[in-house]
């Protein structure tokens, strides 16, 4: 079948079916990287379809781009590989607040004496803590709660008006200071969630170390590696308290920086 007449059979033209082509790889880039959509949590061309659909309405929104038309095949693969990478980039930095409480379980694992204790996560592929794998799910739990992923969808759409197709990779500072940010903020996230078990567990230290000082003959490795797993698990249920108050806020801050990469 000559592939112009399927064309015109459809509806479409040439300019139409490249700018389809360039949303759809922002699109991926997007599900490459972001919270829910990055997971192997169903079959690929469920996904594959889904990226189909999606770019389908976001479509009439967007504006055309500055190569269209002129079947330069160097500059559609260019700007292609560069709505891939502002589609991760906007992923990614979201992502970060998840990865937050990877990095706080691992903190946590260590601490209560549980860091050996590794689990496969079939969405990731990958061996993680205990704490890590049901901290991150309890994270991604909220994210979809407050419809993360339709804020996610509706951002990108919005971010072709605010950076157009073909117009390249966002500011350096833009993306230099939303790194950083968002790179610092993860760190101080992870510690923050980790704090209270982390000075539960020094506490016991401390005061085993005081006992052992007193009373040599009282074995208090043996003592202390269920007391600090017991006061671990009491501290880590009472702080989910808050914990999903933390996420909730930081969420919002995540989706600023990784939107501001794209004017927004």
């Amino acid at each position: 079948m000559d592939p112009a007449a399927l064309l015109d059979f459809l509806g479409f033209s040439i300019q139409e079916i490249e700018r389809m082509g360039l949303i759809m790889a922002r699109l991926s880039g997007l599900f490459l990287s972001a919270p829910f959509f990055s997971r192997a949590v169903g079959p690929m061309r469920i996904r594959v379809v889904l990226i189909f659909f999606l770019t389908i309405i976001i479509f009439p929104v967007v504006p055309p781009w500055k190569g269209e038309g002129e079947g330069v095949v160097p500059a559609m693969v260019f700007a292609g590989f560069t709505e891939l990478l502002i589609g991760a980039m906007i992923g990614m930095l979201v992502h970060w607040v998840l990865v937050s409480t990877q990095v706080a379980g691992g903190i946590i694992g260590f601490h209560m004496g549980l860091s050996m204790a590794m689990v496969l996560d079939p969405t990731s592929g990958l061996q993680e803590s205990v704490l890590s794998n049901l901290l991150y799910l309890t994270g991604l739990m909220l994210f979809l709660i407050m419809d993360g992923h339709h804020l996610l969808v509706e951002g990108l759409a919005r971010s072709f008006v605010s950076l157009p197709l073909g117009g390249g990779l966002p500011p350096s500072d833009h993306m230099l200071q939303s790194g950083v940010a968002a790179l610092s903020r993860l760190f101080r996230l992870s510690i923050l969630i980790a704090a209270p078990v982390i000075v539960a567990t020094k506490l016991l230290y401390l005061g085993m170390g005081l006992i052992n000082r007193a009373s040599p003959q009282i074995q208090v490795f043996f003592l202390a590696m269920p007391l600090a797993q017991m006061i671990g698990f009491v501290v880590v249920g009472i702080s989910m308290v808050v914990f999903g108050q933390v996420i909730v806020r930081e969420v919002d801050a995540f989706f600023s920086l990784a939107f501001k990469v794209v004017n927004l």
